[in-house]
This record gives C-alpha cells, sequence and structure tokens, in this order.
C-alpha cells in the first residue's frame, strides 16, 4: 500500500471504531483490539514512509540532486474536511518539528497558520484555548504509553468510546454450587439450571493528564521540543499509570492489584529477620497462585529485592538462587520458572508488603477511550512568561476481575491471580 492508501486505511479504521457503541459485544471487543492493532501498525507505517520522503528531500537539497520519491509536488497535498485529522494524520504539517514551529508563530508573532483552522485544529474554550496536537503527532506518545514499560498492555484491555463502561466479575468457582454448574443427565431429562455466578461492575475511567510549559528557547529548536515532549510526556503518564494498577486505592484512579480484596496476603516467616526474603517466602507466594494463572504470572518486584533474591538459601545454607556456576555466570531471570521484572517505581521498599508480589496481569482489566491520548497547546496560559503549554490527556479505569480468592474443592486452601508477602519490619 502506498501513502495515499495507508492514510485512507486510516481514516477507515477510525471510522470504524467511532461507530461503535458503549454496551459492546465479546465479538465487537475482539474486532476493536483487532483494530486497534491494525492502528498502530498503520501509523507506523505512515511515520516511517513520511520520514523516508524526508530524508531523501534533505539529501536532495544538501547534494543539490533532486530525490526521486520527492519529485511529486501532489504528494505534499493533503486532503482536510470537516474531520480533517482523520483524512490526514498530520493535518497538513510534515513532521511534529513543524507542527511545534506553526505553535510558535501564532503565539511569538500573532500568525495563525492556515492548517490549523482548515484540519479543525482551533480550541478557543476559556483561558486553555489553543491548538490541538495532529493524530500522527499523539500516535507516538500513545506507543510509548502502550509500550514495554508500561503494566497497561499486560493486562485484559477494553476499548470504549464512553467515560464509564460495564465489565463482568467473576464471584465464584464452578464447585461453589452459586455459580455456572454442569450436570450429568439421563437422557430426556429436563435441564437443571443455575444462576451464573457473576458480578458486574460499572468503572468510571479516570481523566490522567500531562501538563508541561515549555518556554521560547525551547521553541525556537523545533527537533528538541519534539524529543523533549515524546520522552518526558510518556514517561509521566507511564508513571502513574503504572502505580494506579500496582496501588492505586480506587478513587479518583484505577484501584490497584494490591487493595485488591481477590488478593492473599502470605505472613512472614516466625522468628524472620528485618527487611530479608527467604527461601519459604516465595515459595509459600508461588503454592498460593491460581493454577490457570501461574503460566501467565510474573514476579514483579522493587529492584532493591532482586539484591535479596542472591542472598537467599535453602534450610541448609545453599544458594537458592545463585546459577550453577555462581556469581561468574548470569544472573537468573526466573523464579520458579517465571520471569522477574525488576520496577524502579511502583513497588513499595524492601521489608514492606508490595515490594515483591507474584501477579497475573490478565486478572485485571483495564479500560481506556478509543481516541487514546489527546494532546493540545494552549498560547494563552503562560502568555506573560513567555511560554507555551501542552497537554497531553487519557482517560483510564482499572481492577482485578475476582471479587475474592478462589477456595479448593476440597481442603479450602485459597489461592490467588495475586500473591503478596507482609511486612518484614
Amino acid at each position: 500500500m502506498n501513502l495515499e492508501q495507508l492514510r485512507a486505511r486510516l481514516a477507515e479504521i477510525n471510522a470504524r471504531l467511532g461507530g461503535f457503541g458503549d454496551n459492546t459485544t465479546s465479538e465487537e471487543i475482539a474486532e476493536i483490539n483487532a483494530l486497534s492493532e491494525e492502528f498502530e501498525t498503520v501509523s507506523g507505517t505512515i511515520v516511517a514512509l513520511e520520514r523516508k520522503e524526508e530524508i531523501l528531500a534533505r539529501a536532495s537539497v544538501s547534494t543539490g540532486r533532486k530525490a526521486a520519491s520527492a519529485t511529486p509536488a501532489a504528494a505534499k497535498t493533503v486532503t482536510v474536511g470537516d474531520d480533517g485529522a482523520r483524512l490526514d494524520p498530520k493535518a497538513g504539517f510534515k513532521s511534529a518539528g513543524d507542527f511545534y514551529k506553526s505553535v510558535r508563530a501564532a503565539k511569538v508573532e500573532g500568525n495563525i497558520d492556515p492548517r490549523f483552522v482548515k484540519a479543525g485544529l482551533m480550541e478557543r474554550n476559556g483561558e486553555d484555548g489553543g491548538f490541538l496536537v495532529p493524530e500522527d503527532f499523539r500516535s507516538v506518545v500513545e506507543r510509548k504509553v502502550q509500550g514495554e514499560e508500561s503494566l497497561l498492555p499486560l493486562t485484559r484491555q477494553i476499548i470504549t468510546n464512553s467515560n464509564t463502561v460495564h465489565i463482568p466479575t467473576i464471584e465464584s468457582a464452578p464447585w461453589d454450587g452459586t455459580g455456572i454448574t454442569a450436570f450429568w443427565e439421563a437422557e430426556r431429562t429436563p435441564h437443571k439450571y443455575t444462576q451464573g455466578g457473576f458480578g458486574g461492575d460499572a468503572l468510571k475511567l479516570h481523566k490522567l493528564t500531562a501538563a508541561v510549559r515549555v518556554t521560547e528557547e525551547l521553541l525556537e529548536d523545533a527537533p528538541a521540543l519534539e524529543s523533549y515532549l515524546n520522552m518526558m510526556a510518556p514517561e509521566a503518564l507511564v508513571y502513574k499509570i503504572n502505580s494506579a494498577i500496582i496501588s492505586g486505592d480506587g478513587v479518583g484512579k484505577p484501584q490497584g492489584f494490591l487493595n485488591a480484596p481477590a488478593g492473599i496476603i502470605i505472613p512472614k516467616e516466625v522468628g524472620q529477620v528485618a527487611d530479608t526474603i527467604v527461601f519459604n517466602n516465595v515459595s509459600n507466594m508461588m503454592a498460593h497462585a491460581n493454577p490457570s494463572s501461574f503460566g501467565r504470572s510474573i514476579w514483579f518486584m522493587n529492584i532493591a529485592v532482586v539484591s535479596a533474591l542472591r542472598l537467599m538459601t535453602y534450610a541448609d545454607g545453599s544458594p537458592a538462587y545463585q546459577p550453577m556456576g555462581g556469581a561468574s555466570e548470569a544472573p537468573y531471570g526466573t523464579l520458579f520458572g517465571r520471569p522477574i521484572r525488576p520496577m524502579m517505581s511502583g513497588m513499595k521498599a524492601l521489608g514492606d508488603r508490595g515490594d515483591i508480589v507474584l501477579w497475573d496481569p490478565q486478572s485485571y482489566v483495564t479500560a481506556t477511550k478509543t481516541n487514546g491520548v489527546k494532546s493540545s497547546s494552549s498560547v494563552h496560559v503562560f502568555w506573560n512568561t513567555d511560554e507555551i503549554s501542552y497537554k497531553f490527556q487519557m482517560r483510564v479505569a482499572g481492577q482485578m476481575l475476582f471479587k475474592a480468592p478462589t477456595t479448593s474443592e476440597f481442603g479450602n486452601f485459597q489461592v490467588s491471580g495475586v500473591v503478596s508477602l507482609a511486612d518484614r519490619a
């Protein structure tokens, strides 16, 4: 597909996503997820191809030769209508740097670039009146928010057009007799019906905002500004999202898995020294992981816990975590076969509950808006200090799917998709 076809496909994807209502079926959710993945792929391809054209154009200027891909003047022509951002994800701007320069010109010189008006990027509401950031430049931030540093893409994600989403919650096991139960039946006997053991919660999507003040000096260097915003804004959003997924109190933010009633807390060992991790701690945590979740579970831990694991020993004093070749070998990346993910933020300090957690991210559901990250700029808020403000917003909800730990059919042994270790003060 060429650029024009890719942009057309992007518009089709946006139109389709915008057509979904608040109440979605499982098939529609699957389609939304598939469309979202295709959106990321198409957007990334467009960015790469446009960057290639930009580089070729620069090369032709510096060498005096005309690059083949830069020759057609029509290639720079954009089709923009009332929903210009959908027809052209860049809204007619060559790059994010080109857009930021135009924002600066609007503030410093009072020159309003006609592309702002044509693409419907003008905002004139109150003191925050300014310019919306084109979709293609927002997607750079959104890709990083959904990147490998973020916990969000690991969870069971729901995409919605609404600020509230209704999700089913699991409240019973098949052997409880209170949920969906199967029965052996003789021929020609009436079916036995049971009430499904599902509850439901209405999750409100909470607004998360990263607001940045940019000086006029930085505005003069558009590439530096683009790099600065694309680095700092996603980092701020990811930090808050991760913290909420881990330990959010559910008030104005998602409820974290550490505060979920479905979690299990493993007590410390008798006489255990403060701020330590011993083998029985992690062994008991693993034992209480839900068998259906264990294959997806990950050990999340404060970075300081990794060092404590290396000091962990068996009852006979032999190392429980050192590689076979000793300290000269590469350290293990797993514990009881499950991957270890050290965290610089979000996880509690060594010795506090929440410093190490065995968690199945798929037992946690999150919801985000279809339009993802919304970005805008304002030339008015800090006009007296020669600064422009940039705002990045998204809405997120989240909580565990289970309402309580699951109890085994025989023996009353409890397991969960999230297992933490109690304080060791």
